[in-house]
């Protein structure tokens, strides 16, 4: 076979393909980033480890102190029957003493049957007035007689809070001969274990946000659901919201804030986020490049009712899914950091599980593994925006 021959002067083309050590960058950028906000801060929160696929919680309340007039209202400055929203006289006792937010004027209740109260008007100085229906009562005191009896004992009952344990996996697999070959950058499967760790840790997180709460009894493959925070929420959820507006939002905002802690935390897509970040000037500020809350990065402060500036993350990747609806574009959570808590089943707490490939099989297969639920208690000391358009 004859030599091949070049003549003249050899330029980069000049050589065999195959002959060319290949330029690459060892870095490999990743088109998006690890954004699970809700996980790095539960996992920094107080947790505790489940022993059941069903985990539950106590919730309780004080007596409420307030309730509204039902139909019918004061009209008559006579009138000594009144009657309360349905299901709310049982809030209240004989000799408690009533403060009708309209009008100003004390009523003392003397008799209560179901909703239906009887009472003695203008306890004070205020003189009686008629008041309408829907009108706000509030429980300001009670008045008992010298050497009375204790009266009727009230107690509020406890609440059970549930969620289901959820089984997530995150597998990949390579030949054995795909696990020894030279790549640039990190080889697999060394590559992939790291990009599972991130699907896997955003798989829970998604769940953690609108996961459904179920199970299903199937022996032996029974299978459980964990519901997320919008499973629960039902008390402050704002649906198609729109436009956000200063007054409209803070006044919702003071509606979540009324219960639980203060310690709430922002969570917003990125539209809503710009709509914030377009309110009043003086109703928001700009984090620090190093705030953090719980370990994940602040992007603004929001002043809200009480004196307390809450924390705004951003999620950023809600910013590809629709902003109708119920979509995550156009969603806005408000959480009560104080009443949420991961609950990993014991011992079964995120792992990587290596060498999950069958007997006699050329191949590396590994999983990822972690089987968990989530606690939200007290539903109405969070709240929810859905469908924010800016």
């Amino acid at each position: 076979m004859a030599v091949s021959m070049a003549s003249g002067v050899q330029d980069t083309e000049s050589n065999l393909p195959d002959e060319h050590v290949v330029d690459m960058d060892p870095k490999i950028r990743m088109k998006t980033e690890d954004t699970a906000q809700l996980m790095t801060i539960l996992n920094k929160l107080p947790s505790r480890a489940a022993s059941q696929v069903k985990v539950n919680w106590l919730e309780d309340d004080y007596v409420p102190v307030q309730s509204t007039l039902a139909s019918g209202s004061i009209t008559a400055t006579g009138q000594t029957a009144i009657s309360v929203a349905a299901g709310e006289g049982a809030y209240f006792r004989v000799n408690d003493i009533l403060y009708v937010s309209e009008t100003g004027e004390k009523l003392l209740i003397t008799a209560i049957t179901v909703d239906a109260l009887t009472v003695v008007r203008s306890i004070g100085g205020v003189a009686a007035a008629n008041a309408a229906s829907g009108g706000q009562v509030v429980l300001v005191g009670t008045a008992s007689p010298q050497g009375a009896d204790t009266g009727t004992l009230k107690a509020t009952k406890r609440v059970l809070g549930y969620n289901y344990t959820q089984i997530f996996r995150n597998p990949a697999g390579f030949t054995g001969t795909e696990t020894k070959a030279k790549l640039y950058g990190a080889s697999d499967p060394a590559r992939e274990i790291a990009k599972k760790a991130v699907e896997h840790k955003r798989l829970i997180e998604s769940s953690l946000w609108v996961g459904g709460r179920d199970f299903t009894s199937n022996a032996p493959s029974s299978q459980g659901f964990m519901g997320g925070v919008s499973e629960f929420l039902t008390s402050n959820v704002f649906s198609t919201f729109g436009t956000l507006s200063l007054s409209g939002f803070d006044t919702k905002v003071q509606q979540v804030m009324q219960d639980g802690s203060l310690n709430k935390v922002i969570f917003a897509a990125p539209t809503p986020a710009g709509g914030l970040s377009r309110l009043a000037s003086n109703n928001w500020v700009v984090a620090d490049p190093d705030s953090e809350v719980y370990g994940a990065k602040v992007n603004f402060f929001v002043s809200g009712a009480y004196g307390t500036r809450i924390p705004v993350i951003v999620k950023r990747e809600w910013g590809k899914y629709s902003n109708t609806g119920f979509g995550l574009g156009g969603a806005i959570f408000v959480l009560d950091m104080e009443r949420l808590a991961r609950r990993p089943f014991e011992d079964r707490d995120t792992r990587l599980l290596p060498n999950r490939q069958g007997n006699g099989e050329d191949r590396f297969v590994f999983d990822y593994l972690t089987e968990t639920s989530f606690e939200l208690a007290n539903e109405s000391a969070h709240g929810v925006f859905w469908g924010v358009t800016g």
